[in-house]
């Protein structure tokens, strides 16, 4: 379970919130104090991208200057509108396809945060396939091709915070392994 230092900082922000970067300061204590404590890891905040149209990417963990994992931010409100999702969704592949050449680990993990609520995403570097799946949108109706369940993790929960730390163990094993 998260310290309750962290858990009390989480109930401190208000749901409905319109300031996004609320949530950086809870993330970057987590993955500073609680996941990358070793000094061979170095989390990147407001990490830039070599394509500088592209906004950076809120966190990002390195090991040897290669970025190794990396985490968005988005307010909880976003899980109510599907344009909201889908464009967080597109956020995340766009992400991966800006570090598929650069990140040294078999895999590369990325989360989307949306308040408390996490979706794990992965890419399989040998076959730059991501999890989960790509669902084209139609283009001559609307479907919710990424639900709000999509963010069924909860970090603040018992669960939800051990299924956060498998992923930050097997970032941390390939790390290792480098």
């Amino acid at each position: 379970m998260l310290p309750p230092r962290l858990l009390d900082q989480f109930v401190r922000i208000p749901h409905n919130t319109t300031i996004e970067n609320k949530y950086y300061g809870v993330f970057n204590k987590i993955l500073n104090k609680v996941c990358f404590t070793d000094d061979s890891f170095t989390v990147e905040p407001q990490y830039p991208l070599p394509d500088h149209d592209v906004p950076a990417i809120d966190f990002v963990v390195e090991v040897n200057d290669l970025p190794i994992f990396f985490l968005e931010i988005n307010l909880p409100l976003h899980l109510d509108y599907i344009s909201s999702r889908v464009d967080a969704d597109a956020q995340m592949r766009a992400r991966f396809c800006a570090l598929y050449e650069v990140t040294p680990t078999p895999r590369l993990h990325g989360l989307s945060v949306m308040g408390q609520r996490l979706a794990f995403y992965c890419m399989d570097k040998a076959t730059g396939r991501i999890n989960p799946n790509y669902v084209a949108p139609s283009t001559d109706r609307i479907i919710d091709t990424i639900p709000a369940e999509r963010w069924d993790t909860d970090i603040t929960t018992e669960e939800g915070y051990q299924k956060f730390m498998a992923v930050i163990n097997d970032v941390k094993e390939m790390a290792a392994a480098l």
